[in-house]
């Protein structure tokens, strides 16, 4: 006769959680676009600490500096990735709690914010590499418009559109690729394209740093990009990510210490290239 694990006794990390999340999704959009909303919730909370031990004021507290900090519509769009996220995690039994709930975004607050960030036109640096794949991207999404706009039309056509499946499923896509075409377009228009890093071998956007963990002794390869081109999944950490901040314009031989939820981690840089 089998034994059933509670989630507390699975230790799902929070990184192998997002994985399978990921995973789950079926179109490529989506799990790109659920990898930039989780990311800085995977660094915030620790990529290697259980799911399961993620309390659900550190939820609350996330989801208060996430609009605090970032703010505007963004912001709202990566909470609410962040609550599917949750929430597939506590129907899978990764989680049993319902940590989801935990994420409240004011609507007032979030408006507030968003006119402030509107108003802010600091330049961003992308790698060439990003700068590539957002450019291709946009050109993609741009070219869906007309297709998913003639769905529209044709499902639109049936007079009973009280239980248009079709209809509401063509609007709600056509929704999600014009949200993200103005995400782009918005980072390529105050962004700046970084070149090669010549002389001391600091830390900045595009570098690469192979970083060794103090307490364990594991080695561990990172590419330091802007937040919009971050995929933590593949080593790409955002430059303003626990990890990446404490890395920015340090040498090879220096250590750094970041604090998480779940405690501090030390590690000490090997190797820093362009």
């Amino acid at each position: 006769m089998g034994v059933q694990l509670l989630a507390s006794e699975i230790n799902t990390s929070v990184i192998q959680a997002v994985g399978q999340y990921v995973i789950s999704l079926r179109t490529k959009e989506s799990q790109s676009a659920a990898q930039q909303h989780l990311m800085r919730f995977v660094q915030w909370c620790g990529a290697e600490r259980a799911l399961s031990d993620i309390r659900p004021s550190e939820v609350g507290e996330y989801g208060e500096k996430a609009i605090g900090s970032s703010g505007g519509t963004q912001a709202v769009e990566r909470l609410q990735g962040i609550r599917k996220f949750l929430a597939y995690a506590r129907k899978q039994g990764i989680i049993d709690q319902n940590l989801a709930q935990h994420l409240r975004i004011r609507k007032g607050k979030a408006r507030s914010i968003r006119t402030d960030a509107a108003a802010k036109t600091a330049a961003e640096e992308l790698t060439a590499q990003g700068h590539r794949e957002m450019v291709g991207e946009l050109e993609k999404l741009q070219s869906e418009r007309e297709p998913i706009a003639r769905e529209i039309r044709r499902a639109a056509a049936d007079k009973d559109v009280r239980e248009n499946v079709p209809l509401e499923a063509a609007r709600e896509q056509l929704g999600h690729v014009e949200s993200r075409i103005r995400e782009i377009e918005n980072t390529l228009r105050v962004s700046v394209v970084t070149g090669p890093r010549r002389g001391v071998k600091t830390v900045g956007v595009g570098a690469k740093v192979l970083l060794k963990d103090l307490n364990n002794g594991r080695e561990t390869r990172y590419t330091v990009v802007s937040a919009s081109e971050a995929k933590p999944l593949e080593g790409r950490i955002s430059n303003v990510s626990p990890v990446g901040s404490a890395l920015m314009s340090k040498t090879s031989g220096q250590e750094i210490e970041v604090v998480t939820p779940g405690g501090k981690l030390k590690y000490r840089i090997v190797r820093v290239t362009s």
